[in-house]
């Protein structure tokens, strides 16, 4: 049976492994399973959409995507005090913690807790990878067109762990 070359439409499983500038490990398929996504959909870095297409299993690939590619440029505009007295009361905030903004119809983000100040917190609103260039190896385990079915729900039948 021929093997199938990664092209729109058709899910890709891939083992990975994401490390940023500094050699950190940022992600693993190890530790958070395989990557899946339909080719073409955008759910992945475009980077990464862009290496896999004309690919097929067995393929290894290593990717070098710069912050632009990836989490956007560090912005220090995003960085600022929030006072004490602008936080919920009895909210426990503690430096490495995220916080969630947002309410109702407003969009729901990130704030990162960098520090605690004479008068609050400053906090991050850069996604934790902004200004960071990642490297990330894929290795391609499974190529499948997907089932009508799949197709009409945009949803997968069966889980990429086997279970």
């Amino acid at each position: 049976m021929a093997k199938i070359t990664i092209s729109e439409g058709l899910e890709v499983t891939a083992h990975f492994t994401m490390h940023d500038d500094e050699g950190q490990l940022v992600a693993s398929s190890a530790d958070d399973g395989p990557m899946v996504f339909i080719q073409g959909q955008g759910k992945v870095l475009r980077a990464i959409e862009d290496a896999v297409t004309g690919r097929t299993i067995g393929d290894r690939l290593a990717i070098e995507v710069p912050p632009e590619g990836a989490f956007g440029a560090h912005r220090p505009e995003l960085v600022f005090e929030a006072p004490r007295n602008n936080l919920p009361l009895g909210l426990a905030v503690r430096p490495g913690e995220a916080l969630y903004s947002g309410m109702g119809d407003r969009p729901r983000f990130q704030l990162r807790v960098l520090k605690e100040t004479d008068n609050g917190y400053l906090l991050d609103g850069n996604h934790p990878l902004a200004g960071r260039t990642l490297s990330i190896a894929l290795d391609i385990v499974d190529v499948r067109r997907r089932t009508a079915m799949e197709i009409a729900i945009n949803a997968p039948l069966r889980d990429p762990n086997g279970r």
